[in-house]
């Protein structure tokens, strides 16, 4: 038997960072067996005695690992064989991998990693093919190949859970979902002929799908146009929102969360466009902030999916006033008898339609309620907000307030604006019981919880700010420099702190303001809630700061860059490096800017500090709102939002004394 080192290939980054994602793994071990030309794919959930998932297995009917092809397809991490063709081996499909990384993701979901692949050789001898790697030494695998006389290739990947980590994000209901979105359209490909299964439950789009509709979309410069096509699909239930990109039809290399965009309806948006080779993808991270004509594209889908969704709410009203014709609710007769009774039609089923969630389901209480909205419609409509003091019990102060409101805004953006602020604030009275409850934060990890949850949040860092990376290394932070300079980045030398080290930081954040042709970098380092910070964490974030201090290719006067350090608390070593005119910002580092270089800081807070902080800004709001979040109502929101993102002996338990 022989060892496999991994060989690094340039385009190396922190993959392992992706071992609190079991979903994830799934995903990339799926498409592995799709790239391998499978018909038919199966995920087993193998359970112990106590109902836990002991061990995951992915099964493929596929065209197997030769033993000529170990070294080229499996010896190395990045520079994947794949990023030279279009297309599978046989040509039977076009390719969706590109990295030559998602066979390290099986770590997410177990310690020990074994592949055992029945293929053909190049001489036509068929064999059975074991390769087998262990979490404690991830870049040494062992392979192996023996004679075999299976009649039909393929390739069984098991993952052995014996550390017993939490894999409870494979059980809930948002994993099938997950599953779902990512493959839809490969699987609503009637050439492909593909069936997948995940424990035992075949992922049919088709029976989920409440809509789908495909929207051309014209993007460019003024100069220039391009055409792309976007396909919505809207899911009967659930919370999963994504937009996924790719060049063809079929594969989506780039996935980005949709619900920013459109907060209502389940959907998955398909993103198609030619252009989009290994370089454009590359520069999606960067959001509107990416050069042309990436950048204008995210721009244009945007847009797109929000007009989109526009129409199907005027769609879904339609259909209400339809079903209440049906029951006999609506208090129209006929058809219009004239022009102005066809106005008053039309007036009638637009504001009933935007008052659907307070008007009740019963045919008598809503029929009720429907006439009383159209005597106010037909002879008063100056004072149509009288209804709304029917059906909501507003008092006469609110009434003219919400009548001024509804002349300079909509209605539903004024609920979108009020469910955002106290959403905010819930999520901070449940991430103050995260932090700070006795039993419960010692079982809230950096990576796999803490760390993901702020990835959706991270309003809470500031307003404005764009994820570029998450826990990647500083080769990887200086790619991204470079893309948002508009320079190269594919060849790059890697990049290492004083120490010879590559570093990784946590989460990496930028705004741009174009009209100072300036970019404002956030590199966010964070601590598990029982960890204190000392000299030793504060040294690793300088080694960070003078590392785009000092490296040549960082130099740049346009962009800014802010470090800072975020713990539950910090002992008097860290305290005294903070000057006394500093204290409420922690600021403890700044150095006096050089030509040529960008202006750095570093920042050291207590977790306490920031919630406050954020708090103070919604206090104003949320007071109006008469919203004050208990912690256990905090608690109840963070289960119900990231329930996939937490250890499972959180989702049930209660908190046990008011965090401090």
């Amino acid at each position: 038997m022989e060892d496999l080192i991994l060989k690094a290939g340039d385009d190396l980054v922190a993959r392992i960072a992706h071992e609190g994602d079991p979903v994830r793994a799934v995903v990339e071990l799926v498409w592995n067996a799709i790239d391998a030309e499978a018909t038919t794919v199966a995920v087993e959930l193998e359970r112990n005695t106590a109902d836990a998932i002991a061990a995951v297995r992915v099964v493929d009917d596929g065209h197997g690992i030769s033993s000529d092809e170990v070294e080229s397809t499996f010896g190395r991490i990045g520079d994947s064989w794949k990023k030279r063709t279009e297309k599978t081996k046989n040509g039977q499909r076009y390719l969706h991998g590109k990295l030559g990384e998602g066979r390290l993701r099986a770590f997410a979901l177990g310690t020990r990693v074994t592949w055992a692949s029945v293929s053909s050789n190049t001489a036509g001898v068929r064999q059975e093919v074991t390769i087998s790697g262990s979490h404690n030494n991830r870049h040494v695998f062992r392979w192996d190949a023996a004679a075999s006389v299976v009649p039909r290739t393929g390739t069984t990947v098991t993952i052995h859970n014996d550390q017993q980590r939490s894999l409870a994000a494979l059980e809930v209901d948002t994993a099938l979902a997950t599953l779902r979105s990512h493959f839809a359209p490969i699987l609503l490909n009637e050439q492909t002929n593909l069936t997948v299964t995940f424990d035992k439950t075949t992922l049919d789009p088709s029976q989920e799908m409440l809509h789908d509709k495909r929207v051309p979309v014209s993007f460019g410069d003024g100069t220039t146009s391009n055409e792309a096509t976007v396909r919505i699909i809207e899911w009967r239930s659930g919370k999963h929102r994504a937009i996924y990109f790719g060049p063809d039809e079929d594969h989506f290399p780039y996935e980005e969360s949709g619900s920013d965009i459109e907060g209502q309806f389940a959907y998955s948006a398909y993103v198609t466009w030619p252009g989009l080779g290994t370089a454009q993808l590359a520069l999606l991270g960067l959001g509107d902030m990416a050069p042309e004509p990436v950048g204008e594209l995210w721009q244009a889908i945007r847009k797109a999916i929000r007009e989109h969704f526009a129409g199907r709410r005027r769609e879904r009203r339609r259909e209400q006033v339809d079903q209440w014709k049906e029951t006999g609710a609506y208090p129209y007769q006929g058809e219009p008898a004239s022009e102005p009774e066809r106005a008053e039609r039309a007036v009638f089923d637009v504001v009933s339609g935007t008052l659907v969630p307070h008007i009740s389901k019963n045919k008598n209480d809503a029929r009720l309620t429907l006439v009383l909205l159209r005597d106010a419609i037909r002879h008063d409509p100056d004072q149509l907000t009288t209804i709304l003091h029917e059906v909501v019990s507003l008092n006469e102060a609110d009434r003219d307030t919400l009548t001024r409101l509804l002349s300079e805004t909509t209605l539903s953006a004024i609920i979108r604006s009020a469910n955002l602020v106290t959403s905010r604030h819930k999520f901070l009275a449940g991430l103050q019981h995260l932090i700070f409850d006795p039993r419960d934060a010692g079982r809230v990890g950096e990576r796999d919880h803490l760390h993901k949850i702020l990835e959706r949040e991270l309003w809470i860092f500031g307003e404005g700010y764009h994820l570029m990376n998450s826990e990647r290394g500083l080769t990887e932070l200086l790619r991204t420099h470079l893309l948002l300079e508009g320079l190269p980045a594919s060849d790059v030398t890697p990049v290492t702190r004083w120490d010879g080290t590559s570093g990784r930081v946590d989460l990496h954040l930028a705004a741009q303001y174009k009209e100072h042709d300036r970019i404002r970098h956030l590199v966010i380092e964070l601590k598990a809630p029982n960890v204190t910070l000392t000299q030793k964490e504060l040294n690793q974030l300088e080694g960070y700061i003078n590392t785009v201090r000092t490296t040549a290719a960082f130099a740049t006067d346009r962009s800014s860059w802010d470090f800072i350090l975020v713990g539950t608390d910090f002992d008097d070593l860290v305290d005294d490096r903070i000057p006394e005119r500093y204290r409420e910002t922690g600021q403890f580092l700044s150095p006096p800017s050089k030509p040529g270089r960008p202006h750095v800081r570093g920042f050291v807070r207590r977790w306490r500090d920031i919630i406050d902080e954020n708090k103070r800004r919604l206090d104003f709001v949320t007071s109006t709102l008469e919203h004050d979040p208990s912690i256990t109502e905090g608690l109840q929101y963070v289960r119900a939002e990231y329930r996939d993102l937490l250890p499972a002996s959180l989702l049930e338990s209660q908190p046990t004394t008011p965090a401090a």
